[in-house]
């Protein structure tokens, strides 16, 4: 199997920058192990290593979001807002939930409104 490099400027591979993935990999790594010590030099790497790939998803995740549309971010809002007022009929029998069922229906239809034009 041959070792073909892909370049960095394929086409269709987005950008990241490596500097800010990194920053964030450190800033993670500080916070973790502030006031405590690994074991040895292969619980730093584990650990690092950990902290590297939590960076990555992160940018991945941001890039991901930044190129939905707007339709495509109306229906993920119209689906956490399904499961919210699944969650509102699960509250107790004493607690009211009238308002917060309006509201939340109220906001779903005005999304659903929105994705249709």
């Amino acid at each position: 199997m041959p070792k073909n490099a892909i370049p960095a400027t394929a086409e269709g591979m987005p950008k990241f920058s490596r500097s800010t993935i990194m920053s964030l990999a450190w800033k993670l790594y500080r916070r973790d192990w502030a006031h405590c010590r690994p074991a040895n030099a292969a619980a730093h790497r584990k650990s690092f290593s950990r902290c590297l790939k939590s960076a990555w998803m992160t940018a991945k995740f941001e890039a991901a979001e930044a190129r939905k549309t707007i339709g495509q971010r109306a229906a993920d809002r119209v689906q956490e807002l399904t499961l919210e007022l699944m969650r509102i009929e699960a509250r107790p029998l004493k607690m009211t939930i009238a308002a917060d069922r309006r509201a939340i229906q109220a906001e779903i239809q005005s999304l659903r409104i929105m994705t249709m034009q």
